[in-house]
């Protein structure tokens, strides 16, 4: 059984080794989407109430039959049941504020990934909160360190420098080793995967929605299923318990997303954001 992130197994099944991982952001109410993470339109759609994210955790306790993963012992029990994860991008405040209390009343643990340019910066982790993080028993890791529109548009130099230091701020903030990273935005490239291997990341989470890990050079691709503001928490429940058909939804949402993304490159986040301002206009 592959060691992907520490304290972090994969269970094997017949059809290869399988990991469910959840992609949450910030948790806001009303009025409060800049108080935690990045401003603007599209980052509004990850930003969850507090009432959404508490139904989200009671709807998936309930499904799941057992807690997300933290260590390799509770990764696999000789069920075949898939193990799961709960991780959070950008380093908003409310990683500390909000969530990590949540998850602590369960028992539960999570994955939260700290764009490290941002780090003690209005609606943003500081030193000091990211190392609580840590010392709570959470599992910290690199989002780069400026979060660019387009990671995978960058050269490959760029690239790399983004990964090394985000890992190397987030290192010695914590005084160990980081070597698991989520890539920013969505924009993920075998050339993102290759520079994060380069600068010694071994598990590299993406926002593709798959369960099956890849490799490349020796840091491991992990899939995430993305919960957007207004995610019935019965969906969440269904794919963290490792059902079919919600996960195989959000993979053929995500192909066209993709083709879309390929195709217009950088007129698909300016699109994207138009939209989304025309829509908060007419609401």
């Amino acid at each position: 059984m592959a060691d992907l992130v520490p304290g972090v197994e994969v269970a094997s099944q017949s059809g290869g080794m399988m990991l469910i991982t959840l992609l949450y952001h910030d948790v806001v109410d009303e009025g409060e989407e800049l108080l935690s993470g990045f401003a603007g339109p599209i980052a509004a759609r990850y930003k969850l109430s507090r009432t959404e994210f508490a139904a989200h955790l009671e709807a998936v306790a309930a499904a799941a039959r057992r807690p997300p993963v933290t260590s390799p012992t509770s990764a696999v029990n000789g069920t075949g049941e898939i193990p799961w994860i709960l991780s959070f991008d950008d380093g908003g405040s409310t990683a500390l504020s909000r969530i990590a209390g949540a998850l602590e009343d369960r028992s539960w643990r999570g994955l939260f990934f700290i764009t490290t340019g941002r780090i003690g910066t209005p609606g943003f982790l500081d030193a000091g909160q990211i190392r609580e993080l840590h010392d709570r028993g959470h599992v910290i890791g690199a989002h780069s360190e400026n979060h660019p529109p387009r990671m995978s548009a960058l050269e490959p130099d760029l690239i790399r420098e983004e990964w090394r230091r985000s890992c190397s701020t987030l290192a010695t903030l914590l005084n160990t080793p980081v070597e698991i990273a989520s890539v920013p935005g969505g924009y993920y490239s075998r050339g993102v995967a290759e520079a994060a291997a380069q600068v010694g990341i071994r598990a590299l989470f993406t926002s593709e929605p798959t369960a099956r890990p890849d490799q490349v050079g020796d840091c491991k691709i992990l899939g995430r299923y993305t919960i957007r503001r207004g995610t019935p928490a019965s969906v969440a429940a269904a794919i963290a318990a490792g059902a079919t058909v919600p996960r195989l939804t959000q993979a053929l949402s995500w192909k066209t997303k993709k083709l879309a993304k390929v195709v217009a490159g950088r007129r698909f986040i300016d699109a994207s954001h138009l939209i989304l301002r025309t829509l908060a206009k007419s609401s």
